[in-house]
């Protein structure tokens, strides 16, 4: 399994630092280029990822038990002390919130399986409850948002630079003129040279959200039911409404400062603070005037939980604020502070609940304003 430059025990310890989040760049660069070495040295890593992962999502785990399993599942006893492993599996268990896992990023190496062809496709994905950070062979930086999925073909960067999203992605863009770099999100394409944006283009959501930190982006919207096309500027944010099911159009709004002078599905604006819209990337959470409902479906992703409201209600009330690497009930907590909800927990389901008492309290204080 292993390769020439590495001990068995050397693997593991690095496999251990990475998945706790006290690994040096020097060492992740050795493990890197490790797992990198053989198929065998990939599949080790990611069953000890999985592993983590699990522990670290179920909270109370029995990390014995996750050793042991670990072991009959995968057939593999490293020399690393099975006690060092099981410090680490507790420490796995102590985090709530998964998305801290391996220092905020989770890495996705050997997550396309590849062969001879040019024409092979190379699929990341980030699971829910964490964040993904990958490099592409030209130097584009890529980091994905939990439950989100990339793909391009394994001849990327030879002939043209081409990938595929679906869910939500910060890109920043390694400059080559001769080779525009394009995001196919939905049925919108979306080049670059080198520049630095966030699309989300999710499968189940309405839309399609393109924001431009810096440089310059052209929305390309030809095979749509009402085609257009948009060159962008720094800090503009542009919402393209998908076409309904059932056929009928969505409103049209007036692309301002585009390249098209037809009615076209989408809103575009300028936006000072474009970090609102990419701050998930370093594993912060800006939420600006969001119904609860919008937030249940980030929490979902971001927890990997399923959110369950009791009343309607609660859908309507909205809430802003920043949220910084807290856990899912802290987060909870903090809604409780403008919204009156009371919550349960339960085998990875959240249940949103009307606090009666809380409700009138709130109306208390707001009559004597």
């Amino acid at each position: 399994m292993m390769g020439p430059n590495y001990t068995q025990e050397q693997a593991d310890d690095l496999i251990a630092r990475f998945l706790s989040g006290n690994i040096s760049p020097d060492e992740q660069a050795a493990l890197t280029h490790w797992i990198n070495a053989s198929a065998e040295n990939q599949s080790y890593f990611l069953q000890l990822r999985d592993a983590w992962q699990a522990t670290a999502r179920e909270g109370s785990y029995d990390t014995g038990t996750a050793w042991d399993s670990l072991q009959y599942s995968t057939a593999i006893e490293p020399p690393l002390a099975v006690n060092k492993w099981r410090y680490y599996f507790r420490v796995a268990a102590s985090y709530t919130l998964p998305f801290l896992i391996g220092g905020g990023l989770v890495y996705a190496w050997a997550s396309g399986k590849k062969d001879n062809s040019s024409n092979a496709l190379v699929t990341v994905t980030s699971p829910k409850g964490a964040t993904t950070k990958i490099e592409l062979s030209d130097g584009t930086e890529v980091w994905l948002n939990a439950g989100s999925k990339l793909q391009y073909a394994q001849s990327y960067n030879l002939r043209g630079r081409e990938v595929k999203l679906e869910g939500e992605a910060f890109f920043k863009v390694h400059t080559n003129a001769q080779k525009p770099f394009t995001v196919r999100a939905s049925d919108l394409r979306i080049l670059a040279l080198g520049t630095s944006f966030n699309v989300k283009a999710y499968p189940e959501d309405k839309t399609v959200v393109t924001t431009l930190v810096d440089g310059e982006v052209k929305i390309d919207g030809s095979k749509t039911t009402t085609p257009f096309g948009l060159m962008m500027k720094p800090h503009q944010h542009v919402v393209y409404k998908k076409p309904l099911s059932n056929g009928s159009e969505q409103l049209k709004t007036p692309v301002s400062g585009g390249d098209s002078s037809t009615a076209a599905p989408i809103e575009s604006r300028e936006v000072n603070n474009t970090e609102i819209y990419t701050a998930w990337k370093d594993g912060n959470w800006i939420v600006a005037a969001q119904t609860m409902e919008e937030l249940a479906v980030t929490m979902e992703r971001r927890f990997n939980v399923k959110v369950i409201f009791k009343e309607q209600e609660l859908k309507e009330y909205r809430f802003s604020g920043t949220f910084r690497q807290e856990t899912l009930e802290q987060v909870l907590n903090i809604l409780k502070l403008t919204a009156p909800l009371k919550y349960t927990i339960n085998k990875g389901v959240v249940t949103l609940a009307l606090d009666e008492e809380l409700r009138e309290k709130y109306n208390k204080a707001f009559k004597s304003r």
